[in-house]
């Protein structure tokens, strides 16, 4: 696994000691990090689909993420940020180094936590970077000068750090200097002065053709100073050359806190080597990945938002990446969250109550609800955590003997769930092969439940309520049959197609007129077409049953290169019966899969 790149989706606190138990401490070679320093910043994701603009809502897990960030301004930003340092420090190997980039509203405070974690002593260059060219319109900010500039705080483990210097090219006007050539193949080159030597230096210029001789008795020697020996302009700890990125630059990928490729480049080539391990804990849209990859290193990516994993993903497929994993690591701590003032088992009995169904018990989660055909078991999941195919398991074979009578169907309502959840919980059904027959059905607790909770007081309150929640319903996948086609080479033509990708409950909150004007709009948009829905869909043409391995891929592409999905695809592939996988991954950040068996 260490040998592999890794995309972790989720607490990068928790992410960082899950690495170091795995054997990662003084691993990592370079960190860099973006965390957001921006306090409006709130995970919420613009989209357009058909020329229509959308807003993806934060998941409950992003919201509490943000809530702890900023509710106490820079005080809860830099409690954020300390345990984070001290635990990059632990993964740092001996010669690593950290750049971490800020503004001006926390870098002066960030500083004084780098010095205390890391040692003032180990400060190598505070870097300003200078985003654009142009300080915009002096109409905007009447009264200061505007903000043209982040800072990007350099430190090392140890004095023996990486470090390879950078240069930029020479000017147009520098490069004129060098206006002679004798056609001998070296290239141009300008005549600089000679001013201290000795005999052997003379000589030494001599022999090579280099030695130009005074004109008047007495005068300095010059030699040939050529343009292919000098490597550029030494780049020192101002950076104007690297603009932001341009909103219509190929690069944008639509997302708000993307850095420049060059930005990236620079650091990964000054600070690591080819073959060295690169992290980045606050990953954003993946520019430090996908750059870290071009260059030749291996690289570890963490990033809370499911936005800025799918955007990610997109990308690093989209560049032709090296193999990489997608994963979730570690399980959340039980932290109580205090979402109406109580603790998290009071919180899971209100959502049952809101859900219809009657708390079993005081701890558990679990509650019962009757329908008109079966009495269901009903479990809500943690809020700081999502729900995994591991835990689904667990439950469902509890609730089959459960109360002495078992159940038919198991309810999850889950604030999230885990990346692989569908894979994994169809290859758990599997391994099983067939003591698991209980109806699983699985949905979404909505963003706006915060609403709804800051709402129910009484029990009147809650029967009033819970006619009025939407729990989503998780999407719904069919596969057309497989066309299958034998070659005249005895190789087999396999040809896929989507059918039909249904969300049957579209996850946009309607509690204000633009929420449900976006409703309205995006149920009309994927009535007609489905394909618009999908962010990604891959294909294991030969699936083992365990680990979901993508042979073939496609993907909505994000900014300029947004476009809907094809929902057709086929393989040339050896005549023999085989397993085949897909998986779908929507704009919203849910996903479904199929497995399909072909027989020759």
């Amino acid at each position: 696994k260490k040998s592999m790149n890794r995309l972790v989706w989720g607490d990068n606190l928790l992410a960082m000691q899950a690495l170091l138990s795995q054997g990662y401490e003084g691993k990592i070679n370079l960190i860099y990090i973006d965390p957001p320093f921006d306090s409006k910043a709130d995970y919420s994701h613009r989209m357009t689909l058909e020329g229509n603009e959308f807003t993806k809502e934060p998941s409950v897990v992003e919201r509490l993420a943000y809530k702890d960030t900023w509710t106490g301004g820079t005080d809860s930003y830099l409690d954020m940020l300390y345990p984070r340092l001290q635990l990059m420090k632990r993964l740092l190997a001996e010669d690593g180094s950290i750049y971490v980039h800020l503004d001006w509203h926390v870098g002066h405070y960030a500083k004084l936590l780098l010095d205390e974690v890391f040692g003032y002593e180990k400060l190598l260059s505070e870097i300003i970077w200078q985003r654009s060219s142009s300080t915009g319109s002096s109409k905007a900010i009447s009264k200061k000068f505007p903000s043209n500039h982040d800072a990007i705080f350099l430190y090392s483990k140890t004095p023996e750090y990486v470090y390879e210097r950078q240069y930029k090219p020479y000017s147009e006007e520098y490069l004129r200097r060098f206006k002679h050539d004798d056609e001998d193949g070296r290239g141009p080159y300008r005549i600089s002065d000679l001013n201290t030597y000795s005999e052997k230096t003379l000589e030494t210029l001599k022999q090579e053709n280099r030695l130009v001789y005074p004109k008047s008795p007495g005068a300095n020697y010059s030699y040939k100073r050529y343009l292919y020996e000098t490597q550029g302009i030494v780049i020192d700890d101002v950076w104007t050359d690297i603009n932001f990125i341009n909103p219509m630059a190929m690069q944008n990928v639509g997302y708000d806190t993307q850095k420049p490729s060059a930005l990236l480049e620079r650091i990964i080539k000054a600070s690591s080597k080819e073959g060295g391990l690169v992290a980045d804990f606050f990953c954003g849209s993946g520019t430090t990945l996908a750059v870290a990859g071009k260059l030749n290193r291996r690289w570890i990516g963490c990033e809370l938002g499911k936005v800025g994993i799918q955007v990610t993903r997109a990308r690093l497929v989209g560049q032709q990446s090296k193999p990489f994993l997608i994963e979730n690591i570690g399980n959340y701590q039980r932290e109580m969250i205090y979402l109406t003032g109580g603790r998290i088992w009071e919180m899971q009995q209100l959502i049952l109550k809101l859900y219809g169904a009657r708390p079993r018990d005081k701890m558990s989660g679990l509650g019962i609800r009757k329908t008109d055909d079966v009495e269901e078991l009903v479990y809500v999941g943690y809020p700081d955590r999502p729900v995994t195919a591991g835990k689904v398991e667990e439950l469902a074979l509890q609730a089959q003997k459960l109360d002495g009578r078992g159940y038919e169907r198991l309810i999850i309502l889950g604030w999230d769930y885990e990346y692989n959840y569908i894979e994994g919980l169809e290859a758990r059904k599997r391994a099983l092969k067939g003591k698991l027959t209980i109806e699983i059905v699985n949905r979404d607790i909505p963003p706006d439940i915060y609403d709804y909770l800051k709402k129910a007081k009484t029990e009147e309150d809650i029967e009033v309520l819970s006619g009025k929640i939407q729990f989503y319903e998780r999407p719904y996948l069919k596969m057309d049959v497989p066309q299958i086609t034998q070659r005249e080479d005895g190789k087999t033509e396999i040809a896929l197609s989507i059918k039909r990708y249904a969300l049957l409950d579209i996850p946009i909150s309607q509690t204000s007129k633009k929420g449900q004007e976006d409703y309205t709009a995006l149920m009309k948009i994927a009535k007609d077409n489905f394909a618009v829905l999908i962010d990604y869909w891959a294909v294991d043409w030969d699936y083992d049953g365990v680990t979901f391995k993508s042979q073939w891929q496609a993907f909505r592409g994000n900014g300029k290169r947004a476009r809907t999905v094809v929902t057709e695809t086929k393989e040339v592939l050896d005549n023999k019966p085989r397993t085949i996988a897909v998986r779908v991954v929507d704009i919203f950040g849910s996903d479904a899969g199929a497995v399909l068996e072909i027989k020759v």
